[in-house]
């Protein structure tokens, strides 16, 4: 997979997991008030995003070879 393929996917599959995430964990409390599941879903997706970023800017780096300087 070459370099830009693996920046799309991170970029669009880095928030979606992340909400599918929130989603799956909102979803018990669907009935209640509106202003704890919205401020649980804006946690967990800015933890998702947040975590997710460096861990996919780390996969789309370029291994260097420790001889070279």
């Amino acid at each position: 997979m070459n370099r830009s393929a693996k920046l799309v996917l991170a970029a669009l599959g880095v928030p979606a997991l992340s909400a599918l995430a929130a989603t799956l964990v909102c979803w018990p409390i669907r009935h209640g008030p509106l202003a704890p599941r919205l401020l649980i879903f804006g946690l967990i997706l800015a933890t998702g995003i947040s975590a997710g970023l460096p861990a996919c800017l780390h996969w789309l780096t370029p291994e260097r070879d420790p001889d070279q300087h």
